[in-house]
């Protein structure tokens, strides 16, 4: 159990931030850290005043954060450019986020005694990465291990896939949206999905167990992009257009190098630098996981089940 502790969330008025604050604010003191002045006002009304603390900020203002860092315990770092094509188009602004961000972070953590642990919220598109977001990411999972080797603070990070939850997503405009002209890259995409729940459950746990440098990744199904449009629309048939630059059809939730350091402790994975596994895990992409079945991706995407 994580109680008593001051937390600060970059990226705190997201999904994910929201659902953590949610989670940990009756028992802790969250404090938000973000640039949506809208976002924190509608959290401003949710939560109880005593309970979290706000601050606007940019990840790549240390001073600012180091301010936001005063007395806290517990550091999350969500804050991040997310969108693929995005960043994809402007990889100066994914750098400056998504890297420069985080050294921004990690340079403030550092400079904050108190605080004993660090997160790092990551995406399995870190493993071999093909685009710019990926390889943002798996830098900045570098920074994290390295920041791990040479400070008393616990740095770590998690991996998630797609949280097929998230205000925002594609998913969540298809099912407001199902009678528009949705398009396909291609008939076999195939991605890791996870609710909200299982992202916070993943970050707490990390919190609890870290011992500094790893990467803890929770366990996914995977679903064809194909079968999600098929139950939130009722067709069965999309326009193919190709894939995106940087694209992928299968994702990895680590590569095969990473596998080698990898173990199964349960509910999740955990690649650990340095920690040879001697019977080392099989790569583990969306190509040979357990898929979703038909009722399992209703209830995910809230859809009636079959039948």
């Amino acid at each position: 159990m994580i109680q008593n502790k001051r937390i600060l969330i970059t990226g705190g008025t997201g999904s994910l931030g929201r659902e953590l604050a949610r989670r940990l604010h009756t028992d802790n003191h969250i404090v938000v850290y973000s640039r949506n002045e809208e976002r924190q006002y509608l959290m401003k009304q949710e939560f109880p005043k005593d309970h979290m603390s706000f601050f606007i900020g940019d990840v790549r203002d240390t001073e600012t954060l180091e301010y936001a860092l005063h007395g806290c315990d517990i550091a999350i770092h969500g804050a991040a450019m997310k969108d693929l094509i995005m960043c994809e188009d402007q990889p100066t602004q994914t750098i400056l986020n998504n890297i420069e961000g985080s050294r921004s972070f990690i340079q403030a953590v550092r400079r904050t005694p108190t605080v004993k642990r660090a997160c790092a919220v990551s995406t399995d598109k870190a493993a071999s990465p093909s685009n710019v977001y990926g390889c943002s990411k798996y830098i900045m999972e570098q920074l994290f291990r390295e920041a791990n080797r040479t400070s008393p603070c616990i740095f770590f990070s998690v991996r998630f896939g797609n949280m097929i939850d998230s205000t925002g997503s594609l998913i969540s405009y298809w099912k407001q949206h199902p009678n528009t002209d949705i398009k396909l890259t291609h008939p076999e995409v195939a991605r890791f999905f996870f609710r909200l729940k299982d992202g916070a459950d993943t970050v707490t746990k990390a919190i609890e167990i870290a011992e500094g440098g790893e990467i803890l990744i929770r366990k996914m199904k995977q679903a064809r992009i194909h079968d999600i449009l098929r139950i939130i629309t009722g067709r069965e048939k999309f326009e193919i257009i190709g894939l995106f630059p940087g694209e992928k059809i299968h994702e990895e939730l680590m590569s095969a190098n990473e596998a080698a350091y990898g173990f199964d402790i349960g509910d999740y994975y955990v690649i650990r630098p340095g920690v040879i596994n001697p019977a080392p895990l099989s790569v583990l992409s969306t190509e040979t996981a357990p898929p979703f079945t038909e009722n399992e991706l209703r209830e995910l995407l809230d859809v009636p089940l079959a039948g």
